[in-house]
C-alpha cells in the first residue's frame, strides 16, 4: 500500500474563517528519541501540534499524528533519532492454488511431514510453551483450539477480546497449524498442547500499522512469550533500499529475541529474490514454503515462495488443512501456513529440555540452532536461497540419542577418555563391551572440577551388554568415560535422552 497518505478535508462555507494551517495535511509517524520518552519528548510532539497515539515501552519511540510541515523541524531536535512513517503492514495473504488435491493426501500433511508425529511419541508436544500468534486474532472458541487458548489482546479496538474477524480466518488459520489439539478430530498442530496467545494487530479490512505491530510484540515481551509467530509482511523491495523506516519493528524484534523470545516470520507470496519484513530482520527466523514433493512451493501461475539469501528454514505450505472462524476447517496455501510450522517445531524442541549452553539467559538461540542443524537439505548443498538450511524436522531435531565408541589404548589412562556433554534429564545408557574388563563413568556439573561418581562397573564376559540410567540435575552435565583393560579392547556406547 502507499505509504504516503492524503487527508481529505470537506470545506463547508462556515469553515472559512478558520487559519490557513488549520487544512494542513496530517500524517501518522512513530518518532525515536534518544532516551525512553518522558514529559520532554512528549511536549516535543504536543508542541509540534501533533496527538499521540502510543507511548511504545520496548522501545525509544511514541507513535503520533503530525502536521506535514512540522516533521522536518521536529528532525532537527537533537532529542529525535528518527521519524518515520507509521506504514500499514498487511497478512500475507494465501495464495489462490491451480487445484485441490484429495483431502486424503492434505490432512495435516505438513505436521507429518516435518515429524511432528515422531516428536509427540517421545513425549514432546510443546507443554508449558507459550506461544504469541501476532496476527488478526483467534476464534478461541474452535473445538481444535479453546483448550489451549489462554489470552491475549485486541490491539486494534484497545480491548482484552482478540477474536478473529478476518474473512479467511487467518489467524485461526496459523493458530490450528501451531497447537490444534490432538483429540481425535479435525486436524493436529505441530505442537498440540502449547498454550496460545492473541496478538490481534490487524483489523477486518484496513490492514495493521506498524506501531500496532510494534505495540503487539512488546506485549509478547511484557507476558513473557517464548515464541512468537508473524504470518505478516511488508514489500522487501522497499525495506532493502528504506531499511531505516522500519526501525522501530526492527528494534522491538531485536527487543524480543534479547529477551529469549524464538521470533518466526513468513518470506512473503511474491516470487521474488526478496524477503517481506519482519522475515528479513536478523534476530527473526525467515520460512520458505515448499509443497507436498519438498520442492519450493508454487501457488499459482503468479505467486510463488519469496527467496533470497536471508531464507533460514523452509517448512510446509501448501494445501495446508487447519481451523477457522466458526468451527470449521480449510485449506490454505502460503508462507503464512509454512511459518507456524517452524513456531510450533520451536514450542515443541523448548518443551523437550534444550539447555541454555551459552549461559547467557536465553535458549532462543540454542533452539535456533538446533533447528537449523537438524534440517533436511533440500536444493544446493548447505544453505542456499531457496530453502534456507532445509526443511526443519522436529524427528531429527527431538532425537536425543548419543554414540559413543571408546577404546583402550597404550599409555596414560587419559589418552583412553572420552566425555560428552548432555543437557538436564534422564537418560538411558546402553553399553556393548568387546573386551574391556571395567568401565567407569564420571559425571562433572558445567565448569567444575571435582568429578562426581556416577556408577563403575566390571564386565563378567567380554562380549557383555550392559543397561544403566542417570538422571542429570545441572544445565549441563559433563560425562567421562575412562576404560580398562588390554590395550585394543573397547566398548559401544548408547546414550538416550528419555521422555519426560
Amino acid at each position: 500500500m502507499n505509504i504516503l497518505r492524503t487527508l481529505l478535508v470537506a470545506v463547508m462555507g462556515a469553515m472559512l474563517c478558520l487559519p490557513l494551517d488549520s487544512f494542513a495535511a496530517t500524517k501518522k509517524v512513530i518518532v525515536g528519541f534518544t532516551r525512553a520518552p518522558k514529559d520532554h519528548e512528549k511536549n516535543l510532539v504536543y508542541g509540534a501540534r501533533g496527538r499521540i497515539h502510543r507511548t511504545h515501552q520496548h522501545i525509544r519511540a511514541i507513535s503520533a499524528e503530525l502536521p506535514e510541515e512540522e516533521i522536518a523541524r521536529l528532525k532537527q531536535d537533537p532529542s529525535v533519532a528518527y521519524v518515520v512513517d507509521n506504514i500499514k503492514f498487511t497478512l500475507i495473504r494465501p495464495a489462490e492454488p491451480l487445484s485441490v488435491p484429495s483431502p486424503e493426501y492434505v490432512d495435516s500433511w505438513g505436521v507429518l511431514r516435518i515429524g511432528s508425529n515422531v516428536a509427540a511419541s517421545r513425549g514432546y508436544k510443546g507443554a508449558g510453551i507459550k506461544v504469541a500468534i501476532v496476527d488478526s486474532g483467534i476464534d478461541y472458541n474452535h473445538p481444535d483450539l479453546k483448550d489451549n487458548y489462554r489470552g491475549g489482546y485486541n490491539f486494534v479496538n484497545n480491548t482484552a477480546d482478540p477474536f478473529d474477524d478476518d474473512a479467511q480466518s487467518h489467524g485461526t488459520h496459523v493458530a490450528g497449524i501451531i497447537a490444534a489439539r490432538d483429540n481425535g478430530t479435525g486436524v493436529v498442530g505441530v505442537a498440540p498442547e502449547a498454550s496460545l496467545y492473541a496478538v490481534k494487530v490487524f483489523s477486518a479490512t484496513a490492514g495493521g500499522d506498524m506501531d500496532t505491530v510494534v505495540a503487539g510484540i512488546e506485549w509478547a515481551i511484557d507476558n513473557k512469550m517464548d515464541v512468537i509467530n508473524l504470518s505478516i509482511g511488508y514489500s522487501g523491495d522497499i525495506y532493502s533500499i528504506y531499511p531505516d523506516i522500519f526501525k522501530p519493528l526492527k528494534d522491538v524484534c531485536d527487543r524480543a529475541y534479547q529477551a529469549g523470545i524464538v521470533l518466526v516470520a513468513a518470506t512473503g507470496n511474491d516470487n521474488r529474490e526478496t524477503i517481506s519484513v519482519p522475515a528479513a530482520f536478523d534476530s527473526v527466523i525467515a520460512v520458505a514454503a515448499t509443497d507436498q514433493n519438498d520442492q519450493r512451493a508454487v501457488f499459482n501461475t503468479v505467486a510463488a515462495s519469496s527467496y533470497g539469501a536471508k531464507v533460514e528454514l523452509a517448512a510446509p505450505g501448501t494445501y495446508i488443512k487447519s481451523t477457522v472462524s466458526g468451527g470449521g476447517y480449510a485449506l490454505l496455501s502460503g508462507t503464512s501456513q509454512a511459518s507456524p510450522h517452524v513456531a510450533g517445531a520451536a514450542a515443541v524442541l523448548l518443551s523437550s529440555g534444550i539447555a541454555d549452553a551459552n549461559g547467557n539467559g536465553s535458549r532462543a538461540d540454542e533452539v535456533r540452532a538446533r533447528l537449523d542443524a537438524t534440517a533436511k537439505d533440500l536444493g544446493d548443498p548447505g544453505r542456499d536461497k531457496y530453502f534456507g538450511w532445509g526443511l526443519v524436522d522436529l524427528s531429527a531435531s527431538t532425537d536425543q540419542t548419543y554414540k559413543l565408541h571408546i577404546e583402550k589404548k597404550k599409555g596414560m589412562p587419559k589418552l583412553s577418555t572420552q566425555s560428552i556433554t548432555l543437557d538436564k534429564g534422564s537418560y538411558s545408557l546402553q553399553v556393548r563391551n568387546n573386551g574391556l574388563e571395567r568401565l567407569a563413568v564420571k559425571s562433572v556439573v558445567g565448569s567444575c572440577k571435582e568429578f562426581e561418581r556416577v556408577f563403575a562397573t566390571g564386565f563378567t564376559s567380554p562380549l557383555e551388554e550392559l543397561n544403566a540410567s542417570v538422571t542429570l540435575d545441572g544445565s549441563q552435565t559433563t560425562l567421562v568415560f575412562t576404560p580398562s583393560g588390554d590395550i585394543g579392547s573397547s566398548a559401544d556406547i548408547t546414550i538416550t535422552k528419555l521422555a519426560r
